[in-house]
């Protein structure tokens, strides 16, 4: 579940990463309603967050292995919405006819959170196949369940054996369905959920870790656009679907070349609400992923992004 301080953290995060490479480039930061409220989010955060310092080391680390920042024109920071199309860039730098990517995480590395419920149909979204009737008939009487209580305004905690009573069975039906999807269309099924779950456009990713003091940078390099880490190979079929082991609401999803998805199943909210909500991360990588560990101490500790100069 995502808290207030949490978004507004992560707006933060985005804004100050937005700053630092403004700094390394030159580049302007596109005005508008959402540059304007990561500033707003910006200035509630305070200087000991280390977000600032952070930000920096990452966007001096990308300026030395990527030499498109420099020409960077216009720094664009992209709205929640555009997650659903499957780009997960938080900022965009435009350099020319190219555009670099950035999605910037705070405390977690999550790749999507993907929401299941009686209407979304999760193969048309994610991979424009529908479902089929069955997978339907599996997860409506759950739903309907969920919309009962929610009418009662009952709280998810006070769900006796939610577990077992409402995430296993829709877990079970999703499950299924993916592995019906998987084997009747195979690569035209499998690709694009890649995609779509890791994200349709290149981009670096800068996950602060600010009580482990560091920050890591890492190459999402789908289609070969990005001058720094290789270039990855889209895998086309699926080694293996299964229960994460001791757990009613995880799925693992085993992908060729190393490739290992989790697919963890919550509510989204305090309140009973007719969704639940995928918690989706990228628990094994093949070797080829790139990716460069920072760490943050007193030495790099400098306040480089003068808050006096926020505009």
């Amino acid at each position: 579940m995502t808290s207030a301080s949490q978004v507004v953290s992560g707006r933060a995060f985005e804004y100050a990463i937005a700053r630092a490479l403004q700094q390394v480039s030159g580049a302007e930061i596109e005005k508008g309603t959402v540059s304007d409220t990561a500033l707003a989010a910006y200035r509630l955060e305070t200087r000991s967050s280390g977000m600032d310092t952070a930000a920096w080391e990452a966007a001096k680390f990308l300026d030395s292995c990527d030499t498109r920042i420099r020409e960077a024109t216009l720094i664009q920071m992209q709205p929640d919405k555009a997650g659903a199309t499957g780009d997960v860039r938080d900022i965009v730098m435009c350099c020319g006819k190219e555009q670099i990517g950035i999605s910037a995480k705070q405390n977690h590395d999550a790749v999507k959170h993907s929401r299941l419920s009686s209407s979304i149909d999760f193969g048309k979204r994610w991979a424009d196949i529908p479902v089929s009737d069955d997978y339907w008939k599996q997860i409506k009487p759950i739903f309907a369940e969920l919309s009962d209580l929610k009418e009662q305004k009952a709280l998810f905690r006070d769900i006796k054996n939610k577990d077992a009573r409402i995430y296993l069975p829709v877990l079970t039906a999703f499950e299924d369905e993916f592995k019906r999807l998987c084997e009747k269309h195979a690569q035209k099924f499998i690709e694009p959920v890649f995609k779509y779950l890791i994200g349709r456009h290149d981009f670096y990713k800068i996950v602060g870790r600010p009580k482990d003091k560091e920050v890591r940078v890492q190459s999402y390099n789908l289609n070969g656009s990005l001058k720094w880490g290789w270039k990855w190979k889209i895998p086309t079929h699926v080694v293996d679907v299964s229960r994460q082991p001791r757990s009613l609401s995880t799925l693992r999803v085993t992908l060729e070349g190393g490739w290992l998805i989790k697919f963890r199943l919550h509510s989204a909210r305090s309140k009973v609400e007719p969704s639940l909500k995928f918690d989706i991360r990228l628990a094994g990588m093949p070797s080829e992923f790139t990716s460069h560990q920072i760490p943050l101490d007193a030495r790099n500790s400098v306040d480089v992004c003068d808050r006096s100069a926020e505009n």
